[in-house]
C-alpha cells in the first residue's frame, strides 16, 4: 500500500513537471511574440516618423543669419524705388516680397537711408572690381594701361549709369544721404569710390597731391550727379560733356583745391553743400521725358 502511495505521488509529481514543463514554453512563446510584435509595430512607427521627417524641407528649421536677411531685404526693395522711392514703403514691400512681416522694415532705423546706402555700395563694388579685372589685364600684359584721362573718364561714366534706372528718385536719394545720420557712412563711400579710381587709373603718389586728387574727383563726380538728374539731353549727353570738361585739363585736377585743407571734414563741408543744394531745388522728383 505505501508502495502504490509513493508511485501515485511520484507520478503526481512527474505530471505536474510535465505540464509544467509543457506550459512555460508556451507561455514564454506567447511573451515573445508579443514582444516581437510590439517591436515590429513600434518599428514601423518610427520608420513612417522618420518617412515624415525625411520629407520635410532640410532647410525648414535652418536659422537665417540676420546680416543675410537685411541683404536680401534691401536688395528687394531695389525692385520698388521706382515706385515707393527710397522709403520705409519699398522695405515693407520688399518684406511681404520675402514672406517677412511688413514691420521687418525696423531692422532699418535710418529707412530709406540705409535702403540708399546699399545701392551705392553695391554699386562701387561692381564698378572697383569691373576696374580690377582691368587692372590685372594691364600687371599681366594682355592690355596696355590706358591713359589717366580716358579711364577715369569712363569709370566715371560707367558709375552714373548704374544710377539712371533710378534717376527719378535720385533726388531723394541725395537728400537723404546727406542727412546727419546717413552721411559720415555716405562720405565714407564717396571717398573709397574715387581712391579705387585713382588707384586702377595707376595713381601711386603718397604726398599731398594724393589728397588733392581724391577731393577733387569727389567733388567731380558729386556734380555729376547734380547735373544727370536734371539732364534732358538724348543718352545723357549733357552729363558726359560735362565730366569731359572737368577732366580735359589732369594737371589743373590737382591743383584745383590747392587752398583747401585736405581733410575729411573740408570734404564733407563742399558735398553737403553740394547735396543741400539739391533738396532745395524743386520740381526734380518728377522729370518730364
Amino acid at each position: 500500500m505505501a508502495l502504490r502511495f509513493i508511485r501515485i505521488v511520484c507520478f503526481s509529481t512527474s505530471s505536474l513537471l510535465k505540464t509544467a514543463g509543457r506550459s512555460r514554453p508556451l507561455s514564454t512563446s506567447s511573451a515573445l511574440r508579443c514582444t516581437k510584435t510590439d517591436q515590429e509595430d513600434s518599428g514601423s512607427q518610427n520608420e513612417q516618423h522618420t518617412s515624415e521627417e525625411s520629407s520635410e524641407d532640410p532647410h525648414m528649421h535652418e536659422e537665417i543669419p540676420e546680416s543675410e536677411v537685411r541683404q536680401r531685404l534691401l536688395d528687394a526693395a531695389l525692385e520698388f524705388v521706382p515706385t515707393h522711392g527710397w522709403s520705409v514703403e519699398a522695405l515693407a514691400e520688399a518684406a511681404q516680397t520675402e514672406g517677412l512681416p511688413a514691420v521687418s522694415h525696423g531692422m532699418f532705423p535710418r529707412g530709406g537711408g540705409d535702403l540708399a546706402l546699399h545701392f551705392v555700395g553695391v554699386c562701387n563694388a561692381q564698378l572697383a572690381e569691373q576696374m580690377a579685372q582691368e587692372t590685372q589685364q594691364v600687371e599681366e600684359g594682355h592690355v596696355e594701361r590706358r591713359h589717366t584721362r580716358e579711364f577715369l573718364r569712363d569709370a566715371m561714366e560707367t558709375r552714373l549709369r548704374m544710377i539712371v534706372p533710378y534717376v527719378d528718385n535720385w533726388p531723394q536719394a541725395m537728400s537723404l544721404l546727406a542727412q546727419p545720420n546717413c552721411a559720415p557712412d555716405s562720405l565714407k563711400l564717396l571717398s573709397g569710390l574715387v581712391d579705387d579710381m585713382w588707384y586702377h587709373a595707376g595713381d601711386r603718389s603718397a604726398d599731398f597731391n594724393w589728397y588733392t586728387k581724391r577731393v577733387t574727383l569727389a567733388g567731380v563726380y558729386t556734380s555729376a550727379q547734380l547735373v544727370l538728374v536734371r539732364d534732358q539731353s538724348p543718352d545723357y549727353q549733357e552729363t558726359w560733356e560735362f565730366i569731359d570738361s572737368r577732366l580735359d585739363n589732369l594737371e589743373q585736377l590737382g591743383k584745383a583745391v590747392r587752398g583747401v585743407a585736405p581733410t575729411v571734414e573740408s570734404l564733407a563741408q563742399g558735398l553737403s553743400g553740394a547735396y543741400l543744394t539739391i533738396r532745395n531745388i524743386t520740381g526734380f522728383n518728377v522729370r518730364d521725358r
